[in-house]
């Protein structure tokens, strides 16, 4: 998972243990929830602004996220750079844009550009009810590009992963567990709802769903995934949603291979 899918997942709302128990064996595909979308209400036309940083203290990057709500489904634009120190040792500007049909939450057609200092990449993702095909294009390397197929359902991009999650009736207690694709390798994230909390976020006081995040690298075999195996670059990670009828992402806080990562939201507003 390249760092920039890291922030976009804290910006669009973005375990060991798990990992080490499905580690090497099937019993994963059990954690996968198959239920179709829930039937909480769809998002209105949004616009959001992010900002992200380590350990409470060092501002490192921002984010604006749009969504807009047509014909039963989403397009959502992400786009996010790095910025002050972090730019200076980390150049990064970056864009997801993502068209989902079908349901509010399956994935047609994605774009994502990452450009670093070494040069650009430029990724390409057609979901299809069977699976995902992917072509990623790196400026720097003299290699063809080739499609890149994995044949698993349901199976969807970052943002389209978030709001199958957000469409669920988030219960305390509940279990949800997604296979996304963020642009390399198929990851399987378990959501579990831990708690309402009141956090302050855009000036007040507000109330929130606190949900854990376990996350594993999917190893594939001939297009399929067969195995989780532990993704050393997370090890745990909570996000607090709205508890109202956005359910948008006001917190996160992750804690990947470089330390201590937040994210939470400074603006929102309806379009």
């Amino acid at each position: 998972m390249k760092p920039y899918s890291s922030l976009l997942v804290l910006a669009t709302f973005c375990a060991a243990s798990l990992c080490v128990a499905y580690a090497g064996d099937a019993d994963w595909r059990g954690e996968v929830t198959q239920a179709p979308p829930g039937k909480f209400a769809p998002l209105p036309d949004l616009r959001m602004h992010f900002v992200f940083g380590w350990s409470n203290v060092l501002q490192a990057a921002e984010a604006d996220v749009t969504i807009k709500n047509r014909s039963g489904g989403y397009h959502a634009v992400a786009t996010g750079k790095t910025e002050g120190l972090a730019r200076t040792l980390w150049p990064l500007d970056a864009q997801h844009s993502v068209s989902m049909t079908d349901s509010p939450s399956r994935s047609g057609r994605v774009s994502q550009v990452e450009r670093y200092r070494s040069g650009t990449i430029e990724t390409l993702l057609r979901f299809d009810p069977k699976g995902v095909d992917r072509l990623r294009v790196t400026s720097s390397s003299k290699d063809k590009s080739k499609w890149k197929r994995v044949d698993f359902s349901p199976i969807y991009d970052v943002m389209g992963g978030i709001l199958y999650v957000r469409s669920q009736p988030l219960r305390i207690g509940d279990r949800i567990g997604v296979v996304s694709f963020p642009g390399d390798s198929p990851y399987l994230t378990v959501v579990t709802v831990e708690k309402r909390e009141t956090i302050r976020c855009m000036g007040r006081d507000r109330p929130a769903l606190r949900l854990s995040l376990n996350v594993c690298k999917l190893e594939v075999e001939k297009k399929v995934p067969t195995k989780a195996v532990a993704y050393t670059k997370f090890r745990s990670g909570t996000i607090w949603v709205s508890d109202d009828a956005l359910r948008i992402p006001i917190r996160a806080e992750v804690r990947i291979f470089v330390g201590f990562v937040y994210g939470e939201i400074k603006s929102c507003e309806q379009l």
